[in-house]
């Protein structure tokens, strides 16, 4: 598969922007070590033949293994995808990606006894001449916003959100709840992980955005979707969205996680549309996650 475009951000940068067009969009984004001594956040994207790519991983596990996890998991993606052939079916692919990338973080995780539990999470986005695809594990967060609502949210892989699925905590309390960042799943921390991918329909002006949890868990959601769907330029409304990021981040002692983001508006419509019966059953089942 020919590559045509690439960037990733490693982990470790204190602070980085970054923006692009492309014949599917027009995207910006950054990471930030916010309060932390060491930023483990990753991020990239890369434009191959035929499909566009873009992924956010958080890593865990200490000082070291989590910058090692998420860049490995990211790293390993790219990789993964470039030598796939472009006639392959994007869910195939994109399966492969995810499997080659827990594989060698669990490998590196066992070699090395100093980085033994580290993990990451992952978010995925692929459009291709079809649709937008979308993977995650962990709580790094997809979003598709359509008309300043959310129209899609992956569900965190959390112990708190498997609370919300039960009836137990409401999704604020989940956010604000102590034990928020302990996750269900992991890329990395077992031989093999469970992940399922999302078939998306969309339309010219939706928005995309993948962020970890830094970002998302930053203030109510609510809040954070009336910002993510300003109407101000989307190079400006993300320099906006990492000083109020930081500022509530300061105010709450300055200890904030790593926050990291990547907003994607699409300039066109999917080829793929959901059919009528889809549609229908979402009226009567309105949860809009995966």
């Amino acid at each position: 598969m020919k590559k045509m475009n690439e960037s990733m951000k490693k982990c470790g940068e204190k602070l980085v922007f970054i923006e692009g067009k492309t014949k599917w969009d027009i995207f910006s984004g950054y990471t930030c070590i916010g309060g932390r001594m060491e930023n483990q956040d990753s991020l990239a994207y890369i434009e191959l033949d035929s499909r566009q790519v873009f992924v956010v991983c958080d890593g865990m596990g200490g000082h070291a293994g989590g910058c090692v996890a998420s860049e490995i998991a990211v790293t390993t993606v790219l990789e993964s995808l470039q030598n796939q052939s472009p006639g392959i079916p994007t869910p195939e692919v994109m399966s492969k990606a995810v499997i080659d990338a827990n594989n060698a973080v669990y490998i590196k995780s066992k070699d090395e006894p100093s980085l033994r539990g580290m993990g990451t999470t992952l978010t995925m986005l692929v459009f291709d001449r079809d649709a937008a695809y979308v993977t995650h594990i962990g709580d790094s967060r997809i979003y598709q916003l359509r008309n300043k609502r959310r129209k899609y949210r992956t569900t965190d892989h959390s112990m708190v959100f498997e609370q919300v699925a039960l009836g137990r905590l409401t999704e604020e309390e989940a956010r604000v709840h102590p034990r928020a960042n302990i996750l269900s799943r992991a890329m990395g921390v077992l031989p093999d992980v469970e992940f399922s991918i999302t078939k998306l329909s969309y339309y010219e002006g939706d928005r995309f955005v993948l962020c970890s949890d830094g970002v998302w868990n930053s203030q109510p959601e609510g809040e954070l979707i009336e910002m993510l769907t300003d109407d101000e330029d989307l190079d400006a409304m993300v320099h906006t969205m990492h000083s109020v990021v930081e500022t509530l981040g300061k105010e709450k002692g300055d200890n904030h996680d790593n926050h990291t983001m990547v907003v994607v508006d699409v300039l066109r419509d999917s080829e793929y549309q959901e059919s009528i019966f889809s549609k229908i059953k979402k009226l009567f089942n309105p949860k809009n996650q995966s």
